[in-house]
């Protein structure tokens, strides 16, 4: 179970690093993505607050729960940890279903999508690791 809760605070840990580096560099957020800024000026809002922040804020907590629970094991953080880590990896999940509906009926079927898809259901499964262990044994 140890195993489950690191491959989970590594994925947490990456999320937290993408959006912390979108929040510092939106621009590099914008080529990660493949999407540009508009020009009356909100883009790069929008790219630091989005993929910055929600990304940071959201992966930050759930990892700071996860940190808490295995330095600590107390039960009540390990509870809040493993709903965080859920809400997390569902989110993960949602952003992988989403992209395999729009290569089955929008025609976006892609290398990227592809690999985006690979890539978001990877971070779901490592995020959910905790839960799937504790599911199947």
């Amino acid at each position: 179970m140890v195993f489950a809760w690191g491959v989970s605070a590594l994925a947490l840990l990456l999320g937290a690093a993408l959006g912390a580096r979108a929040l510092i560099d939106p621009d590099w957020a914008a080529k990660f993505v493949r999407l540009k800024a508009d020009e009356q000026g909100g883009g790069q809002a929008e790219f630091r607050a989005t993929y910055g922040g929600v990304f940071l804020g959201l992966h930050a907590a759930a990892l700071l729960l996860a940190i808490f629970y295995l330095i600590g094991g107390e039960y009540v953080v390990g509870v809040a940890a493993t709903g965080a880590g859920l809400v997390v990896a569902v989110g993960w999940a949602g952003a992988a279903f989403g992209r395999a509906i729009a290569i089955w009926r929008d025609g976006a079927d892609t290398k990227f999508n592809r690999f985006s898809v690979a890539v978001e259901t990877g971070m779901a499964l490592a995020i959910a690791m905790p839960w799937i262990v504790w599911f199947l044994f």
